[in-house]
């Protein structure tokens, strides 16, 4: 069952030219220059309330994240492909993540994009960024493929305008949101739904300078995860042109929640801006503790198949 909760009161919300004016402050600041704490608190303290939609992660589908393997390097162990243990080594700001937090981040299908090991090859490979698009380029990816054992929530970021106009799927959980909002708050909707557009958007960003831009989406979901006692957050994946879904989870969900099922190897052929993803192998077999993954060869295709395939498309 999809939720809509707000953070305290809603009576306590301050009028529009209140939230216009600190959403603005924060929108156009250089967030470099402003610590993660200001950020947070303005939140907090300047408005007053937090709205969240919650939407609910049902048991029996899947969750895939992906590595990008070094040349001749090989995972045996869920350890190497989920969330970071190296605490101490993330320093910067993740979509959804401050500094030393580690998130899990994966994928999960859609209406768009059926297989998740796309979207995430997308969100992590440097070969699809803007500059390096065009790039030839071959590698490994290892995927894991988790089940959700048991329903656990989420927030969800559906209220940017370019994603309802343009993605059929953002459209139709945003309308039952925010019609689910007018029948509890119709006094204030217009600002509610205000507060969730600028969120959304900051989820949305493209244009990424540093980590510092994410300040404000990583402090609206350790309010989220902290407040409201939800799992983490799933949003539209910005390097698939939001046809993907991405969600980021806290440990305590990935090891109550989730069981890993398979590991899969892919080779990846870049050729311009062409891809061609081959199976290498796959590991059911996970070992005790999944530590120990017997990896089992796939007989990949032909090179001038391959070849042809890139040339032609």
């Amino acid at each position: 069952m999809n939720q809509t909760k707000p953070l305290y009161n809603i009576a306590n919300l301050p009028d529009r030219k209140t939230l216009d004016k600190v959403t603005s402050a924060l929108r156009s600041a250089d967030l470099s220059k402003v610590s993660y704490q200001k950020v947070l608190y303005s939140l907090l303290n300047d408005l007053k309330v937090i709205p969240f939609v919650i939407a609910k992660l049902k048991a029996g589908h899947h969750i895939e994240r992906a590595r990008i393997n070094e040349p001749n390097q090989l995972f045996y162990s869920e350890k190497e492909i989920s969330y970071r243990t190296d605490f101490q080594n993330i320093k910067s700001y993740g979509r959804a993540n401050s500094p030393g937090q580690s998130l899990f981040y994966g994928a999960v299908k859609t209406e768009n994009i059926e297989h998740p090991r796309i979207i995430n090859l997308l969100e992590t490979s440097e070969m699809f960024r803007s500059a390096d698009r065009k790039r030839d380029a071959e590698f490994v990816m290892t995927v894991g493929k988790w089940r959700i054992r048991e329903d656990f929530e989420v927030i969800e970021s559906v209220f940017n305008k370019h994603n309802i106009q343009t993605i059929p799927q953002i459209k139709q959980s945003y309308e039952y949101y925010l019609n689910k909002l007018k029948a509890e708050m119709p006094d204030r909707i217009d600002d509610i739904e205000f507060l969730l557009e600028f969120f959304s958007d900051e989820f949305a960003k493209k244009e990424i300078k540093s980590g510092d831009d994410y300040k404000i989406s990583a402090a609206y979901t350790e309010l989220a995860m902290n407040f409201h006692n939800v799992a983490g957050v799933a949003y539209p994946s910005v390097r698939t042109d939001y046809q993907g879904f991405n969600v980021a989870l806290g440990i305590y969900a990935v090891e109550n929640f989730l069981e890993l099922e398979v590991a899969a190897m892919f080779k990846i052929y870049k050729k311009g801006e062409q891809t061609f993803m081959d199976n290498l192998a796959y590991a059911t077999d996970l070992g005790e503790m999944k530590s120990d993954f017997k990896w089992i060869d796939i007989k990949g295709t032909p090179e001038d198949f391959i070849n042809e395939h890139l040339l032609k498309n």
